[in-house]
């Protein structure tokens, strides 16, 4: 049975061939509906299941057939009149040149599986600079809608400058209208669900308003829009992560809660996420007439400029300013929120609020609030070039006028959340402050110096103000760097809290600012512009937020190996080893960035000794893989390559390490992946004694020792045991300790059978590739001559692969 079709369904329908009886209204919402085809058999159709006017002009498109007439005879009792063979999906349209015999070019259209129409422009002639897409076609007699503006359909057409689409397109197919270089509008229907790759790439549209309905925008949708100005989305969608590749100073504003979704879209140079939205509590806001509360508590409101927040209420009980509840007289009224955008309704919320009585009550107003209402802002990826993010600096004064914040115990500070989702780390390079309206609130006090002239506002990382820029809105002061950049530093996928601060040593608050604390000032823009971090290594600990330098890092690790336990750096570490959220190391490798972590303290001996030290003080580990895969050993002249020599004669042991004269059996020592290791770390790397089995089938006496800058962690160095049918390889138990970060994961052996899933949440050593992904130990295979043990695809540390085939590669070395 079918019950209903929404009202906005379009011009035309398709009636599915399993629907038998049409139920009373279920059409009657779709006044518009020009066609209707039956690919079924309908029985029944309640007389009110379509309006008259829909009955009298509709074309009934019934297949032919048998029981042709009786199908035909329900459709007739139902008061229609017009029928016609429906056309089959694929049939086109080529476009109508009739009216114009001398033209060349006009819309095609082509049936799709649903019963709807794809259009197209088909000709060598360019369509009219503002290009009205029509909502239906006819195919053999009878009206379609378009839904789909298909694949190219008018891209690269230098023409057109305007587009108007229809309510009936629900989806814009792949470079739709690239190469459209001068079109400037087009408005996006409700009707709208998904924008396809390209779509709009290399056009001049500036100012974009995206429906709630759109959930799906494809890649490089609206690329190299070099005109684009404003992205303003009601909706959340998926975004694809290069949706805004070669645009710059785009503003977004897009619903709180959307930013992860919005955030792959900023790529390039200057782009502003700016989140808008309402969140007000469940729970009526209770007041006593006389006084005054937050209409906001326990809420939320965030309102970047130029967004409006109005309220509209019941005048009688109270009134509202700036989310800011006066209570009059008792009564009972529902506060609604309002934010608006170019006078258009972006989003909305209410909220209850009982005043009772309390004719004696005196206002309960606070002399300062330092809420500072700023977003969170939210960086991504800016490759070679940097990224500057938008915080507009307000603040709100109490009711004592003058108000001089020197005198008052309480700082006037916020802060600001940023986020950083790049696959690098960034850090500040500069702050520019614009002037909005601080000479409207603030007055310099006689004899300083004039505002313009004062540093007004500090940024500094949250808990080290001794690292505060201080700067102004004046010529000479309005832009500055970080001397110790390292300080604003902000690791790929973490977050730091900026603090934004107003100095009023020698000015003051404007009489005619302070209204008791219920309006938001506005005084400057700050623009934050950050930049690409280029150090090779950093660890930076989460606790206290104070960034380690490569030379830092290395004098901890000097330290250790000299005095053990009585180092002071020896709990920090142990710290680092027992929780990976204490703390974030990385390291730039090609350009690439890599995570990195803490395994062991004073484990590895070192090959020889350093300033009276035999021991390496750290050794660290990556969390992820190389981004390339390599063999352990390669097929040479046809020959299988075997793990005769184990890893001391491997040929991804020549790749990880320098100078390896060797005679390896397979491939070169080109030093392959060694050569990617920034120059600063290589000369700060140790090297260190490793042991490995030179057989599979040998005992203890097989066990060698290669001195290594980088390797690969052994099976026994990861699980501290061995799996139970290899108890008789003792060499296994001799290629090293297990380190103490596996010790403190907990990491356990593979196993067989049932246990395999009852164990498998306590093997997962804890590396981090995409799932699946295998990578290599530096211990071979026990009993099969070709074979390295790998760490499998669910973290078991106990898998084996052939030496010939290419896996993964998790580095290990030590400072």
């Amino acid at each position: 049975m079918l019950v209903a079709v929404p009202a906005g369904r379009g011009t035309s329908v398709a009636i599915p061939a399993e629907v038998e009886t049409i139920a009373a209204g279920a059409l009657a919402g779709i006044k518009n509906l020009a066609s209707i085809t039956a690919l079924g058999t309908v029985h029944d159709i309640d007389p009110s299941a379509f309006v008259d006017e829909v009955k009298a002009k509709a074309v009934v498109a019934i297949p032919a057939g048998r029981d042709y007439d009786i199908r035909k005879a329900v459709w007739e009792q139902a008061g229609f009149q017009n029928f016609a063979e429906p056309a089959k999906p694929g049939a086109t349209v080529q476009p109508d040149l009739t009216a114009n015999p001398d033209a060349t070019s006009g819309f095609a259209f082509t049936l799709l599986e649903d019963f709807t129409l794809s259009v197209s422009w088909q000709g060598k002639e360019d369509p009219s600079a503002d290009l009205d897409i029509p909502a239906f076609a006819e195919v053999n007699g009878v009206p379609y809608g378009v839904s789909t503006i298909a694949e190219n359909a008018f891209a690269n057409r230098g023409s057109l400058t305007s587009v108007k689409l229809p309510t009936t397109i629900t989806s814009i197919s792949t470079a739709a209208f690239a190469g459209c270089a001068n079109l400037a509008t087009i408005e996006f229907p409700n009707s709208l669900r998904s924008i396809g790759e390209r779509a709009f790439e290399a056009t001049s549209l500036r100012d974009i308003w995206l429906p709630t309905c759109i959930e799906s925008i494809g890649a490089r949708c609206f690329a190299f829009c070099e005109s684009l100005e404003r992205i303003v989305a009601f909706g959340i969608p998926e975004v694809a992560n290069d949706v805004f590749t070669g645009c710059s100073n785009v503003s977004m504003y897009v619903p709180t809660g959307s930013e992860n979704s919005w955030n792959p879209g900023l790529p390039s140079e200057n782009n502003h996420l700016l989140p808008y939205g309402i969140a007000l509590s469940e729970e009526p806001l209770t007041i006593e007439a006389g006084q005054e509360a937050d209409l906001l508590e326990g809420g939320n409101l965030q309102a970047p400029n130029p967004v409006k927040a109005s309220y509209s209420y019941a005048a009688a009980p109270l009134s509202v300013d700036a989310g800011r509840v006066s209570a009059k007289k008792k009564g009972t009224t529902d506060v609604t929120t309002v934010l608006t955008l170019d006078n258009v309704e972006l989003t909305r919320a209410s909220r209850t609020v009982d005043v009772s009585p309390n004719p004696e009550g005196e206002p309960d107003i606070a002399l300062l609030n330092s809420e500072v209402p700023l977003p969170s802002v939210y960086l991504s990826d800016a490759g070679a070039t940097q990224i500057s993010v938008v915080a507009p600096f307000a603040v709100t004064f109490g009711q004592d006028a003058p108000y001089d914040v020197v005198k008052n115990p309480t700082s006037i500070e916020s802060t600001a959340l940023f986020k950083n989702n790049s696959e690098a780390p960034v850090r500040l390079a500069q702050v520019d402050c614009g002037h909005l309206a601080a000479s409207t609130y603030l007055l310099a006090n006689d004899g300083a110096e004039s505002l313009d002239k004062q540093k007004l506002f500090s940024l500094y990382p949250q808990g080290a103000p001794g690292e505060a820029l201080d700067f102004g809105y004046g010529a000479n002061i309005s832009t500055l760097s970080p001397t110790n950049k390292d300080a604003f530093l902000i690791p790929s996928g973490t977050s730091a809290s900026y603090c934004f601060r107003l100095n009023l040593e020698d000015a003051t608050v404007n009489p005619g600012a302070a209204d008791n604390g219920t309006t938001t000032r506005p005084l400057a823009s700050v623009i934050c512009t950050f930049e690409r971090y280029t150090e090779s290594f950093y660890l930076k600990d989460n606790n206290t937020g104070t960034i380690y330098t490569l030379a830092q890092v290395k004098e901890h690790a000097n330290d250790l190996a000299e005095n053990q336990s009585a180092s002071p750096y020896w709990n920090q570490y142990m710290g680092y080893i027992n929780n990976d959220n204490s703390y974030v190391c990385q390291t730039v490798w090609d350009d690439s960035t890599y995570d990195v972590r803490v395994i062991g303290i004073n484990h590895d001996e070192l090959s020889e000794p350093i300033g009276g030290r035999t021991v390496a003080g750290l050794t660290f580990q990556f969390k992820n893989l190389l981004n390339e895969s390599y063999a352990m050993n390669s097929e040479l002249d046809g020959e299988n390559p075997t793990n005769a020599g184990g890893w001391g004669a491997s040929e991804l042991r020549a790749r990880m390490n320098p100078g390896i004269d060797e005679n390896i059996a397979y491939g070169s020592d080109d030093n392959a992946i060694w050569r990617q290791v920034p120059i600063d770390l290589q000369d700060n790397i140790v090297k260190v004694k490793k042991k490995f089995s030179r057989s599979s089938a040998g005992g203890a006496g097989d066990v060698a020792i290669s001195d290594d800058k980088l390797f690969l962690a052994t099976h026994y160095e990861y699980s501290g045991t061995v799996y139970k049918d290899w108890g008789g390889y003792s060499w296994l138990f001799q290629e090293g300790p297990r380190y103490e970060y596996y010790t403190t994961l907990g990491v356990v052996d593979d196993w067989d059978g049932d246990d395999r899933l009852k164990k498998q949440s306590q093997k997962n050593v804890a590396i981090t590739p995409s799932a699946g992904v295998i990578w290599w130990e530096r211990s071979v295979y026990p009993g099969f001559s070709t074979r390295f043990l790998c760490v499998n695809s669910f973290g078991g540390p106990s898998g084996g692969k052939g030496a010939s085939t290419s896996y993964g590669v998790c580095p290990c070395f030590c400072l």
